[in-house]
């Protein structure tokens, strides 16, 4: 399997997965028989709407038409295949596999961070200010994190979200087992504070997008 293909290879049904497809199922039965979902049976089908898209995007990511790509690039395909050839990252052919080609991109980066820097940014040579002393600190950290990335060492942030997400799946689908055995008070209290983490995690992780994001802009 090659690196750029895993995250659309299926992946055995786990817990999560089951509870989610039970509560799919009810949740589209009720829909036709235009009767209310329950919170859990709302949040599975969102999930599983969600998942659907990604899981079409990652399809399309994984086939662009060459076409496409020399569009996009403002490249003849002649040059593409000769950069391709050159540089060793593999959007020749007739479709791109995008997935690929961004791995392809920053193993060639990151193996040549030195020389790229060297060369082409004069920041980098010499003594410098307080200033630039920082600046030089920020590229080695941002190299730091880019060589723990690879070696998976860090773990990208919706990885972490999804496997959170099927954690509160888990424990959503003991509702029922705890309505019987305690009632209704004892169930709502455990989804009322699933959802409170929900958000918690919405802010948490949407911050740290909004941040990244701003400071790229």
């Amino acid at each position: 399997m090659a690196d750029g293909d895993h995250a659309t290879e299926p992946m055995p049904e786990d817990a999560a997965a089951r509870v989610d497809r039970d509560l799919i199922a009810r949740a589209y039965k009720k829909l036709v028989n235009k009767e209310d979902l329950t919170k859990p049976e709302r949040a599975a089908l969102k999930r599983h709407e969600r998942e659907k898209e990604e899981h079409l995007r990652w399809q399309h990511y994984k086939a662009i038409p060459q076409k496409h790509w020399r569009k996009m690039s403002g490249r003849q395909t002649k040059v593409l295949n000769e950069q391709a050839a050159r540089y060793g990252i593999p959007f020749g052919g007739a479709h791109i596999n995008l997935p690929n080609v961004v791995r392809a991109l920053h193993d060639f980066l990151a193996e040549n961070a030195y020389k790229l820097a060297r060369d082409e940014d004069d920041l980098m040579q010499g003594a410098g200010s307080p200033a630039l002393e920082r600046y030089r600190e920020e590229r080695a950290a941002i190299a730091k994190l880019d060589r723990l990335q690879r070696e998976q060492q860090l773990l990208p942030r919706d990885e972490v979200r999804e496997a959170l997400g099927r954690v509160a799946a888990i424990l959503r689908g003991a509702g029922d087992s705890l309505q019987r055995q305690f009632g209704s008070a004892a169930v709502d209290a455990l989804y009322e504070a699933l959802d409170d983490a929900e958000l918690e995690l919405d802010r948490f992780f949407g911050k740290r997008d909004s941040g990244e994001a701003d400071g790229r802009s």
